[in-house]
């Protein structure tokens, strides 16, 4: 049996390189993308992307830490993202949260 979708707490728009717009509304959406579409930098965060998706898959991790996780990971890689912090509080300049 197949798991259901895992929805993202709200989706991510990510401005690919070629200055196309691909929506991901769900962990599937993001892993999928991670493996076989991600053809940049596939780096720490990259790495990091993909291990707390499967977790999530797994139910072994929060969905909020692994959309976090794929936002930082475009980010690394130089992609423009219209994600906030899931709990909508922005990364102060040492990449901590602020409080609200």
């Amino acid at each position: 049996m197949l798991n259901p979708e895992l929805l993202l707490m709200a989706p991510i728009s990510v401005e690919m390189k070629d200055g196309t717009r691909q929506v991901f509304a769900s962990v599937n959406d993001v892993l999928d993308f991670l493996e076989g579409e991600w053809t940049i930098y596939r780096g720490r965060k990259h790495n990091r992307a993909v291990q707390t998706c499967r977790r999530a898959l797994n139910r072994m991790t929060p969905v909020a830490i692994a959309r976090e996780a794929f936002v930082e990971a475009c980010r690394d890689a130089g992609l423009s993202t219209d994600a906030e912090s899931p709990f909508g509080a922005k990364p102060d300049v040492g990449g901590h949260h602020s409080p609200i």
